[in-house]
């Protein structure tokens, strides 16, 4: 596959990363959802404003492990708190789940190699990288999230993989 240059793969990361930050907090706010507590509730419960969580999801805001930690804390809590028994506790697994470590894998693959060579020696990306997909586009239907730079790099991706039949 050539036409894809070796500087690109930054950009790949970089939009890897925000496909990573859209992914954990659609995770975190599904847990939120099931037990039917709201972002606001879930920020007063950290100690921070009513607003902390809604601004961490919409804006793809990266939290720091301890706000993670007290998150998850916040929640059970919460359902300790109102005696929600038929709620079961919010278990990091369920967070940092398996696609989340695929992307943080490719990520890294990628600070080590440029995505011409994860092409060719590794396979699996292209599914993977088609995959991400449904990821890439609701990120370009929020304003600004995704730089022009990152949209073309993944159509032309899919495209040359399409032209290939690797996908």
């Amino acid at each position: 596959m050539s036409g894809i240059a070796a500087n690109e793969s930054a950009v790949l990361q970089g939009l890897l990363n925000k496909v990573f930050l859209y992914r954990f907090t659609r995770n975190l706010d599904k847990e939120l959802v099931s037990r039917k507590i709201s972002h606001a509730t879930l920020s007063g419960s950290t100690g921070r404003s009513g607003n902390w969580f809604n601004r961490t999801f919409n804006e793809l805001e990266d939290m720091r492990i301890s706000t993670f930690v007290k998150s998850i804390s916040a929640i059970n809590h919460i359902i300790r708190e109102h005696g929600n028994d038929r709620y079961t506790p919010v278990e990091v697994h369920t967070v940092l789940d398996e696609e989340l470590f695929k992307i943080a894998a490719i990520s890294i693959d990628l600070s080590m190699n440029d995505i011409e060579y994860l092409l060719v020696n590794e396979p699996e990306i292209r599914e993977f990288l088609v995959g991400i997909k449904v990821y890439v586009d609701a990120l370009n239907t929020m304003n600004g999230k995704l730089s022009q730079d990152e949209i073309r790099l993944y159509e032309k991706t899919l495209s040359q993989l399409s032209s290939e039949g690797g996908s």
